[in-house]
């Protein structure tokens, strides 16, 4: 790719980041606002994640066994893909039953999970991989940049407009911004991923292995984060909608800030973030004035900002020999069964608080040992030894895993009625089973 053409790859990305933040923020950003305003407790909230993020991730898995649907039509399919995610937001708040807003919302992240396929893709399949990191955090910091403008407005509006339209009106002028950001999607060139070639076998699979099975980690404590925290400003801590919503204003300021100081850094500088985004849960928990967790969401937007770009900083530096196409459905597939896994925890948990921050802060704890134990990029071992341990991980569980899998079952069975916590335990067995079997 010419100089002048990358250029202008580059900031067509980075302004389609910009105007994607303004609607992602004024929907998605205020989806769980919106399902606990009206009425929606934890369980209900969970159920609604769980249904949208199975249907997602079947269709993910389907497109990662046949990835010929990826290399034909490239142009028509992301355009296409992505004019229908925003436009599903229009009818999300006109009828508010649980049932129906699960299956408008399943179709919504069917939508975003292709397209977020397709956008990966481009990145992962037209870049090397120091203008991956480039581009993903300058996308990050626009988006960051536009989010503050959406979450300001949102505020606003959450404020002010009646409660029986305020929802509808949020929605449909999201869904009518974010259409500026097709637009503009529209005039980037990615005639090259046409009949791209897939890699004949997948390299060092110990290393996509243990960094999938951190990055799953991570995303299923920060989703579950999402889950739990909102219900308990609103309904424990009894703080106001708009309180929720400065939160998310104040998280996506610091996310701005800590895109351009982290993007920089080596793996060993980003775990840093990675252990203080552990005491994230516990400063929620044990301060319990609403005001306060404003400056809370700032913190673990900040440091969670390190976390996850050690994840997509992986698979940028991966991507040569695994693949642009299996790099960008795989990141996607993780963050679906992330989100898969966060639903029946947070259904389980309900408004046990105390317990939710606990297991809140174990699972951001796990992630934590996972990437400083088993990654040999950010491991504070010696690179050899956790490369060793990595492989040890991984061979283990090829030779292993349909034992430890029989052996949950009989765990849950008789452990069940005296500690439902096993929950949990099934949930990072399927976690670390799906990705098995699609990394080998």
């Amino acid at each position: 790719m010419k100089t002048w053409d990358l250029y202008r790859f580059k900031w067509l990305l980075v302004m389609e980041a910009l105007f994607a933040g303004v609607y992602i923020s004024l929907t998605r950003g205020l989806f769980v606002i919106f399902l606990v305003s009206i009425g929606y407790a934890v369980e209900a909230i969970s159920f609604v994640v769980l249904v949208s993020s199975f249907v997602s991730l079947v269709i993910a898995g389907a497109i990662y066994k046949r990835p010929i649907f990826l290399m034909r039509h490239v142009k028509l399919k992301l355009v296409l893909f992505h004019a229908l995610e925003r436009i599903t937001w229009f009818f999300i708040p006109l009828i508010q039953h649980t049932l129906v807003v699960s299956v408008i919302y399943s179709f919504y992240m069917v939508f975003s999970s292709v397209l977020s396929i397709f956008l990966s893709f481009t990145i992962y399949g037209l870049l090397d991989e120091t203008s991956i990191k480039d581009v993903t955090a300058k996308r990050s910091a626009a988006m960051g940049i536009s989010n503050i403008v959406g979450y300001g407005l949102g505020i606003f509006l959450l404020a002010f407009l009646p409660y029986e339209t305020k929802f509808i009106s949020i929605f449909s002028l999201g869904t009518l911004l974010g259409l500026f950001s097709t637009f503009l999607i529209i005039f980037v060139d990615v005639s090259r991923l046409e009949n791209a070639e897939l890699p004949l076998r997948t390299m060092q699979p110990e290393k996509v292995f243990s960094a999938s099975f951190f990055f799953v980690i991570l995303l299923l404590s920060g989703n579950l984060f999402g889950i739990v925290w909102t219900p308990y400003i609103m309904n424990e801590l009894k703080g106001a909608d708009f309180i929720a919503a400065s939160m998310s204003l104040s998280g996506t300021v610091a996310s701005i800030v800590a895109s351009l100081i982290w993007s920089k850094r080596s793996f060993k500088a980003l775990r840093l973030g990675l252990a203080l985004n552990a005491f994230g849960p516990l400063l929620a928990w044990f301060i319990p004035f609403p005001e306060y967790h404003v400056g809370i969401s700032a913190f673990t937007s900040f440091t969670f900002t390190a976390a996850n770009f050690i994840g997509t900083f992986l698979f940028a530096k991966y991507n040569e020999w695994f693949g642009a196409i299996k790099s960008s459905i795989l990141l996607v597939i993780i963050g679906n069964l992330a989100q898969l896994a966060s639903a029946p925890i947070g259904m389980f948990l309900g408004s046990n608080f105390v317990l939710a921050f606990t297991v809140l802060f174990l699972t951001k704890a796990s992630a934590t040992f996972l990437a400083m134990v088993f990654i040999p990029e950010v491991a504070v071992l010696r690179e050899d030894v956790a490369r060793t341990y990595s492989r040890i991980l991984y061979r283990n569980s090829i030779v292993g895993y349909r034992v430890a899998v029989e052996v949950s079952r009989e765990t849950v069975l008789g452990v069940f009625r005296i500690l439902a916590l096993s929950l949990i335990l099934t949930t990072l067995y399927l976690i670390y089973r799906t990705l098995l079997l699609l990394i080998t």
